[in-house]
């Protein structure tokens, strides 16, 4: 059994297919073979005849939706071909006579053609281009010149021509004028493009390209007979135009694209528009160097047409420039998720908010924001639900406030409130009618200050963050007001206490920890506890901040040692906590502790850069102790990770605590990172640990706390 020829092709389909390709193979015979003149005439109109047969019934066999576009340019084609047919029996008739009855059928071929070839863009956007319109007409307007001077000048001052004659010889550089205006229209269109239009708009250039040719010859020789080339051309213009009509994508070349983004376009079209800009001068040129008369008026007229097109067409270009440079300003400062201002515009906001509330004299409330137990709804509902809480949220809270107020998205869950000209009282008043309208059955948080013109802005900013996480100590669900700073609050004393990181595959002190110890009466319940209280009373920023920072002013660390420091989430996250510590922390690890309470893992992100842009490398602590290690992992991206002891005690006899390490290695090699395992008390799990491939390790095995710079290791390491 032999397979079918074009398989999957109807039969209509594949009758067309071979006439087409039985006509592709005749154009280059007519061209190439030596015909005489009257089988040569007969060869192409039979050519001519049969591709315009073949593209009506490539109409008829497709069938498109729309078939009017078609039905315009198929009769301008079949125009050109009754336009061929008369002028060839006019030869033998009534030669020697023009304007002829072809002149007319030709010439009226073009304005159908082209109206149809118009159509098929107009129905593919869906409207009208201004920008492709203005294109065409300057690319048009600048080869009017050229034909203006170079051919209708010329013509209108021959004497042997009647009027009738010099309006037909004028009208077909007219009529190719008409056409080029449509080709740069078409090959102007943006988007994408089928290869029935493809087809079309080069068959039209085609036939441009034969006509120019024409023209020239008839200038410079005085014959009106066209050469075989010329011939050729119409042939394969007549050709092209069929096989546009035969194949499938014709349905889609009359069809709207759908809603599709606009492509850029490509760079044939200013290197059209340059063309046309330069053309008056080229005119201006080449009528200089033949000597001829400077046809003036048709130049200067043509070139403020021109200019004006131009001017028209640069203001369009601008406004498009404006308007997406204004997009891109709305983009960069609003919160991709919810629509609100994001931290930038709340940056450059706050800043101007207080400088108009210190010249006029008038109160500004800053207000900070966050849903409560949002981490627990995203893990009930999903992220989706999340992200549509938040959406939600920001509309409802947008359309209740007031006028002179500015929202915007601070971090994560956490927003900001600017309210200008209004009291704490009446601050109050707007947020608890914001929690009435919280989308969900969801509450918030909420902290307010009031703007002190004697303080930098973000002040404001610490006390109404400070104020907001009490009302989240307080229960959550509430709006607190910042009262100041209570005077008899005194931080607990302590003193500081360094305890050597150990390079377990050297046996020597590669870094070291910095550890606080309370030495008053708060130490009651151990150091957690301390800081715990410390964070309850609103003052626990405030005890790390001063913890940390009696760390650095040790005097003596060992030259090319690191300092670990540690600090919860809470505090990291604190606007206060960040303003104090140094604008530069080469040499420091801030070992960032799971905190119990929620804290958004994006807040602590957004401090974790800011830590690293001011030269601090990052550790997490208590790795394998929390809920959501794989979370702060993917997160925060640390530079060490140090295991807690309760994966490290007894792991030498503990497959699964093994099993972690393992992974944990495994995960750390992969993106460069350094494992330390703390609380190490066991030689037989210092060795395991090393086998794992554990490279740091702390513990009283190693070296105890103490006040000095310790330079020895407790006990030898087996490596």
């Amino acid at each position: 059994m032999h397979q079918k020829a074009w398989p999957g092709l109807e039969p209509p389909a594949r009758l067309l297919l071979t006439a087409l390709g039985a006509l592709a193979l005749c154009v280059p015979g007519y061209v190439l073979l030596p015909l005489p003149y009257d089988l040569r005439q007969a060869w192409y109109m039979g050519i001519a005849m049969s591709a315009v047969g073949v593209a009506w019934l490539g109409l008829r066999h497709n069938h498109p939706q729309r078939q009017r576009d078609w039905v315009l340019v198929l009769a301008g084609c079949t125009g050109w071909m009754v336009g061929d047919l008369t002028w060839t029996v006019e030869q033998y008739v009534w030669p020697n006579h023009y304007p002829a009855p072809s002149d007319v059928v030709y010439l009226f071929s073009y304005l159908a053609f082209g109206a149809g070839a118009l159509a098929f863009v107009r129905t593919r956007r869906g409207g009208r281009d201004a920008a492709a319109l203005l294109d065409a007409a300057i690319v048009t307007t600048g080869a009017g010149i050229l034909v203006g001077v170079f051919m209708v000048a010329p013509l209108a001052h021959d004497s042997t021509l009647s009027l009738a004659a010099k309006a037909a010889s004028a009208a077909y550089p007219l009529a190719d004028l008409f056409l080029l205006g449509v080709i740069v229209r078409m090959y102007a269109e943006a988007g994408a493009q089928t290869l029935s239009y493809r087809l079309l708009t080069l068959s039209m250039t085609l036939t441009l390209i034969a006509d120019v040719g024409y023209e020239v010859e008839v200038l410079v020789s005085g014959r009106s007979a066209s050469t075989r080339w010329t011939d050729g051309a119409w042939l394969l213009a007549y050709l092209l135009i069929a096989t546009a009509a035969c194949i499938p994508s014709m349905k889609m070349l009359v069809e709207p694209p759908g809603d599709r983004a606009e492509t850029a376009p490509s760079r044939r079209r200013p290197a059209a528009l340059a063309g046309g800009l330069m053309l008056p001068g080229v005119v201006l040129l080449l009528d200089g160097l033949i000597g001829g008369a400077v046809h003036w008026p048709v130049i200067g007229v043509g070139s403020l047409l021109l200019s004006g097109l131009v001017l028209y067409r640069m203001t369009g270009l601008l406004n498009i420039v404006q308007i997406q440079t204004q997009r891109l300003s709305e983009l960069a400062r609003s919160d991709s998720l919810t629509g609100a201002p994001n931290r930038r515009s709340w940056d450059h906001e706050l800043p101007r908010a207080c400088a108009i509330s210190r010249q006029s004299g008038t109160p500004l409330c800053v207000a900070m924001l966050d849903m409560d137990r949002f981490k627990a709804y995203n893990d009930t509902h999903g992220h989706q639900a999340g992200d549509r809480l938040l959406r939600e949220a920001v509309a409802a809270w947008s359309q209740a406030l007031p006028e002179n107020a500015l929202l915007a998205r601070y971090g994560g869950e956490e927003f900001a409130v600017l309210i200008a000209r209004v009291t704490t009282q009446d601050a109050t008043r707007i947020l608890h009618r914001l929690r009435t309208v919280t989308p969900g059955g969801q509450t918030f948080s909420a902290g307010i200050a009031l703007w002190d013109p004697q303080t930098e802005p973000g002040s404001a900013i610490a006390q109404a963050d400070q104020a907001l996480y009490t009302a989240k100590r307080a229960g959550r669900d509430r709006v607190i007001v910042y009262s100041g700073s209570r005077p008899d609050r005194t931080l607990p004393t302590f003193t500081t206490v360094t305890q050597p990181i150990v390079d377990i595959t050297t046996s020597t002190i590669a870094s070291y920890e910095a550890l606080t110890r309370f030495t008053g009466p708060e130490n009651d319940g151990g150091v957690e506890e301390v800081f715990r209280r410390a964070h309850t009373a609103g003052d626990g920023d405030l005890l790390e901040l001063a913890a940390i920072r009696a760390a650095l002013e040790l005097d003596g660390r060992p030259e090319g040692h690191d300092l670990y420091v540690n600090v919860s989430a809470r505090a990291v996250t604190s606007e206060r906590f960040l303003a104090g510590l140094p604008e530069h922390l080469p040499g420091v690890v801030i070992e960032i502790s799971e905190d119990p309470d929620d804290v958004a893992l994006a807040s602590v992100a957004q401090a974790v850069a800011i830590l690293r842009a001011r030269g601090a490398r990052i550790a997490l602590d208590d790795v394998g102790a929390g809920a959501q290690e794989f979370a702060r992992l993917a997160t925060l991206r640390p530079d060490i990770i140090k295991v807690d002891r309760s994966l490290v005690a007894g792991c030498a006899d503990d497959a699964g605590c093994s099993a972690v390490l393992s992974a944990l290695v495994t995960y750390a090699n992969e993106l460069g990172l350094t494992v330390c395992a703390e609380g190490v008390e066991d030689n037989a799990d210092l060795v395991h640990l090393l086998t794992l491939g554990i490279t740091h390790a702390q513990g009283y095995l190693l070296a105890r706390p103490g006040q000095s710079w310790q330079q020895q290791i407790t006990v030898p390491i087996p490596i």
